[in-house]
């Protein structure tokens, strides 16, 4: 079932009012008028969750409620719960009952929109879009979501007794993790009626972000990103598998911001720097030096610890002053 969300909910996570300021929602809400259909594609922390929710916001102001669904593709999602499929009924006939999936419910909300209010669209988000099969989740149906092919009358394969179409009013907003699998994996047909939007890592969003901070005891954070990615590159690690702004954000408010940085190296970044060089303990401290291995950061440290585990991964740190 696809979910409908609030707009003073998506307004609460995003932290902003419904209005669009941020250059990947301006370009996604330009091409989603073009097209009806765009993907945000990028490492994880690169934003794509955050400019997703900001255009749900802005859309549900607009269009009102209903005119957002959400859904998630993964390994097992199949025709049957994103189209059309038969499931198991005890009352029916015959014991099955024929449903509609996110897609054919997604239809008929736009429709609803539609007669509610006039010119209302449906926005159909489809996180995790790589995950799952894509051929075979969409089947015939990925023909019309063209923008050409809207309105244009088919039949599933479940029900051919049945005429459908793809609304005009209906536009579809994907995200996907390049970590996971990369544009040229994706299935060649869903590339064509797609627009992708990339978002990698931006080095002047500290600066310029008035929530995070742009330095932690004197480690700048821009550096120190620009550094890591530039590291795992010499590691033989793609565009595709970096390490997103959002991964190294501390929070103005933050009591405590060099606490807070080692944590996000040490649970966030870690991790993925350990699975994108898997099975090469030695690549992965060239990559974050000092915080691999066997002996690792745990608990709370002092300022003196703080600054000799940057001095291994940014040497031009200040030490703390004597005291």
């Amino acid at each position: 079932m696809p979910q409908k969300t609030s707009a003073a909910t998506l307004s609460a996570a995003v932290g902003t009012s419904p209005e669009l300021t941020g250059t990947v929602e301006l370009e996604a809400q330009r091409l989603l008028d073009q097209g009806r259909n765009v993907i945000l594609y990028g490492p994880p922390g690169t934003g794509k969750t955050f400019a997703a929710l900001a255009i749900q916001s802005c859309w549900l102001s607009a269009n009102g409620p209903g005119s957002v669904l959400l859904t998630t593709f993964h390994p097992s999602v199949g025709y049957e719960d994103f189209v059309q499929g038969w499931r198991p009924e005890p009352e029916a006939e015959g014991g099955f009952s024929l449903r509609s999936g996110v897609l054919l419910q997604s239809i008929e909300q736009a429709a609803d929109v539609a007669k509610a209010k006039k010119g209302g669209r449906v926005l159909l988000v489809i996180d995790e879009i790589n995950r799952g099969d894509v051929a075979r989740i969409f089947g015939e149906l990925i023909t019309y979501i063209e923008k050409d092919k809207r309105n244009v009358p088919f039949t599933t394969s479940q029900d051919p007794t049945q005429t459908l179409s793809i609304p005009s009013n209906l536009y579809f907003l994907g995200t996907m993790n390049t970590a996971d699998k990369s544009i040229s994996l994706l299935d060649v047909a869903l590339r064509r009626r797609f627009s992708f939007i990339g978002c990698y890592p931006d080095p002047d969003v500290f600066a310029s972000s008035t929530v995070w901070l742009p330095e932690v005891g004197g480690v700048n954070l821009a550096t120190l990103l620009v550094g890591l990615n530039d590291r795992l590159e010499s590691q033989g690690v793609d565009r595709d598998r970096q390490i997103g702004h959002a991964l190294l954000a501390v929070a103005a408010s933050t009591p405590d911001p060099q606490q807070a940085l080692l944590d996000r190296l040490q649970y966030d970044v870690l991790p993925l720097v350990e699975e994108y060089l898997y099975g090469d303990p030695t690549a992965v401290e060239a990559v974050l030096p000092g915080l691999s291995g066997e002996v690792r950061v745990k608990g709370a440290v002092s300022d003196s610890d703080f600054h000799s585990i940057m001095n291994q991964l940014m040497p031009t740190v200040p030490s703390p002053a004597p005291t």
